[in-house]
């Protein structure tokens, strides 16, 4: 979406599996699409965890960040008393401390430039809990809260921060949801409304808006 209304894109993904395992060509096929509909990406494969690594891909590629969507995710379902250590840290790691490491790493740069777009993604089990889901809701709804803090510190230097709570198909979700509700719950109908978020005449900031399937509140 956002390559299809001209933005130049950083396409960051390892490409494992939804328990984090494992790398693929994901990133690269989303850059190819990007480039045959006549946009501008380029990949990145590090790990939110080195977010800093990520925001200097940008800066090397295109010299400026304007927009940062923090989207990684995976999951380790399992019920409370089942959770290991390596599940609670390993979940904490790529949804709330990625998010906030590669929101650090673009900080000094949106500051200087006077504008920035940051997007905090969510989840429904972090607003509202689901079984089997202790750490990865725990770690959702501290998403909510990094984003509040950040949509204040920012908006003095013209910088917003939303949350997306969206419930869509993808790599994380397959098999997971119902066949019927996995085809209808498309991600490109919640990618108009992140990209209402990230334009620049957009005057939100601090807000949550849950999309799905071509609905949003």
């Amino acid at each position: 979406m956002a390559g299809s209304r001209g933005a130049k894109v950083v396409v960051n993904d390892l490409g494992g599996n939804f328990h984090g395992q494992g790398k693929s060509n994901a990133a690269d096929n989303v850059v190819q699409e990007i480039r045959a509909a006549g946009g501008t990406a380029v990949p990145d494969y590090n790990s939110v965890v080195d977010g800093d690594k990520i925001i200097q891909t940008a800066m090397e590629a295109f010299g400026r960040v304007d927009v940062l969507i923090n989207n990684a995710g995976i999951l380790r379902d399992k019920s409370l008393a089942r959770i290991s250590d390596e599940d609670w840290n390993l979940i904490h790691d790529v949804h709330l401390k990625g998010s906030f490491l590669t929101t650090r790493a673009a900080w000094a740069i949106v500051k200087k430039q006077n504008y920035g777009r940051v997007i905090m993604t969510s989840s429904n089990s972090g607003v509202y809990g689901n079984f089997g889901q202790a750490n990865y809701s725990a770690a959702k709804l501290g998403l909510v809260g990094l984003a509040n803090t950040v949509a204040i510190e920012g908006a003095k230097n013209n910088i917003q921060c939303n949350v997306i709570v969206p419930t869509a198909a993808s790599r994380m979700t397959e098999g997971i949801l119902p066949e019927v509700l996995f085809n209808e719950l498309k991600p490109k109908l919640i990618a108009p409304v992140v990209a209402y978020l990230c334009h620049q005449s957009c005057q939100n900031t601090g807000v949550i808006i849950e999309s799905a399937a071509g609905w949003a509140t």
